[in-house]
């Protein structure tokens, strides 16, 4: 439920998570390396918009990326 080294989670409908290591999915699927080579999150992540980008024009199963800082377990 909290895995201590994943660093990727997916908010799926009806509140579920999975969590990931991206990696993984970077090296399995091209789509991911685009997206976790984006731009990184802003410099300080600000309350209002939690460091979020708009990913819906990248087709279906994409909404939104979200960066949040974590304490390092």
């Amino acid at each position: 439920r909290a895995p201590l080294c994943a660093d990727v989670v997916f908010q799926l409908q009806g509140g579920h998570r999975v969590f990931a290591h991206r990696v993984y999915l970077a090296t399995a699927c091209s789509r991911f390396y685009d997206l976790f080579t984006l731009e990184g999150p802003p410099e300080t992540l600000s309350e209002g918009d939690g460091g979020t980008r708009d990913l819906s024009s990248w087709g279906r199963g994409f909404l939104s990326l979200r960066w949040e800082l974590v304490a390092d377990p």
